[in-house]
């Protein structure tokens, strides 16, 4: 057999076994975890109106896993109206002006951290006070939906 019609069968061979291997998504353990793996990542996902604070679906299926009594159910109200509250601080470091430059970029990285920052200081006591009032049952189905499950889902 001539070398040229040698490599030529080696050839078409090879790629006759490598090509399905080649059509594989290469998965990197973790590669399709994190927070920006489906949607918009980054200050994007950040300043979503869908994705910051307690909307009525929301409320709805934390009400629906915790059955919370009367008295919960006004607190878990509460961090709603201060979750919007929450975020409308957050919208308001979110607002884009201006050309883009980097000096404005490094702006309104800023007023996005100070609207965080504020929204964080605005949660927190109400948070504290609706966690304060769940038995260990309704913690622990709360808690089994943090980051140990890949994030808060709520």
């Amino acid at each position: 057999m001539p070398i040229i019609t040698r490599l030529l069968a080696i050839l078409v061979l090879s790629m006759t076994f490598t090509s399905a291997a080649l059509a594989q998504s290469v998965l990197i353990p973790g590669a399709l975890n994190g927070p920006g793996a489906m949607g918009p990542g980054g200050a994007r996902r950040l300043c979503s109106p869908l994705a910051i604070g307690l909307v009525e679906w929301r409320i709805a299926w934390i009400t629906g896993l915790l059955k919370p009594n009367d008295g919960q159910a006004l607190l878990l109200r509460q961090l709603a109206d201060v979750s919007l509250q929450a975020k409308q601080a957050i919208a308001a470091g979110c607002a884009e002006s201006g050309a883009v430059t980097t000096a404005t970029q490094l702006d309104r990285m800023e007023r996005r951290l100070e609207g965080l920052a504020e929204a964080v200081a605005l949660l927190q006591p109400s948070y504290d006070q609706f966690y304060a009032a769940l038995d260990e049952h309704q913690r622990a189905r709360l808690e089994a939906l943090g980051p140990a499950r890949g994030g808060w889902r709520w």
